[in-house]
């Protein structure tokens, strides 16, 4: 849920929304915008007016979601001249709100023609891109590799604001690491091998998180996927604590420019409403 003030919301209302319209955006190309920005069909989800949709996005939807909406509205803004003297020190105030919501430092930046689109938040998606890469193509011993796994993923969230944590040991277990994000601790499970995790693997980890306290929860990574009986058994008889991830989820959510909070919370959504521990970035 994005956290905004009194005064942020007024702000904010006060420079994009009219009269219950958002700028000079129409129904149709309002909806557009929200999907080609989120992916998410907002408008439907919410079924009201334009102003009452944005309301709505900025009291429901996760900072990152209801961040990118605001910081695509600034930016188009900018670009087809709503701009003036008069609201300027609104618009920069907006930014700033904006920019704290995505966890980036409090300036607003215009990205030039030769900038990515991954500049508005910050974020060299590529550069993290390219990391996965050069795991894949490790020539180094499988055990080095893992630890090279460990260290890119506490550098990814430590980017993404999630202050994390590497690798550590506690009463004889070994934590991958861990990382806060909107207050919940989340443990690591990292595995890069070849073969499918099973599900005994899942069993030990959802075990070890629920170990720790009922409010911790757990996010495992694999590489090479996870076997048919584990996603199909896993959640039979037993409360599921973790999510899972593929580092080809993580790879589509970074060709896509989708921040990696914005991915796992979709996922950790899935859990909580429809009971599904394992959902595909491609059904997002």
């Amino acid at each position: 849920m994005a956290i905004l003030d009194t005064i942020e919301r007024r702000k904010i209302n006060l420079l994009l929304v009219k009269g219950g319209y958002v700028l000079d955006f129409v129904d149709a190309t309002f909806n557009q915008f929200l999907i080609d920005t989120t992916g998410i069909d907002l408008r439907s989800k919410y079924r009201m007016s334009k102003g009452k949709t944005l309301a709505s996005i900025m009291s429901y939807e996760h900072d990152f979601v209801a961040g990118k909406v605001l910081n695509e509205l600034l930016r188009y803004m900018q670009e087809f001249g709503h701009v003036t003297d008069q609201n300027r020190a609104l618009f920069d105030d907006c930014c700033q709100i904006v920019r704290k919501m995505l966890g980036q430092p409090s300036t607003f930046h215009k990205p030039s023609q030769a900038e990515t689109h991954a500049t508005k938040i910050g974020i060299d998606f590529n550069k993290y891109l390219k990391g996965l890469q050069a795991l894949s193509e490790w020539e180094d011993t499988p055990q080095s590799r893992g630890f090279a796994f460990e260290k890119y993923l506490k550098e990814l969230f430590q980017e993404f604001g999630l202050e994390s944590r590497g690798a550590f040991k506690i009463a004889g277990e070994q934590i991958d690491g861990s990382f806060v994000m909107d207050k919940e601790i989340y443990l690591i499970e990292a595995k890069w091998q070849t073969s499918k995790v099973d599900k005994n693997d899942l069993v030990i980890f959802n075990s070890k998180v629920i170990s720790k306290s009922s409010f911790t929860r757990g996010l495992f990574i694999s590489y090479s996927g996870y076997s048919e009986e584990a996603l199909s058994t896993f959640a039979v008889g037993r409360t599921i604590h973790i999510v899972l991830m593929t580092v080809q989820d993580l790879a589509i959510a970074l060709s896509r420019e989708m921040p990696f909070p914005e991915l796992l919370w979709k996922k950790v959504r899935a859990l909580a409403e429809e009971g599904t521990f394992y959902k595909s970035v491609m059904e997002m």
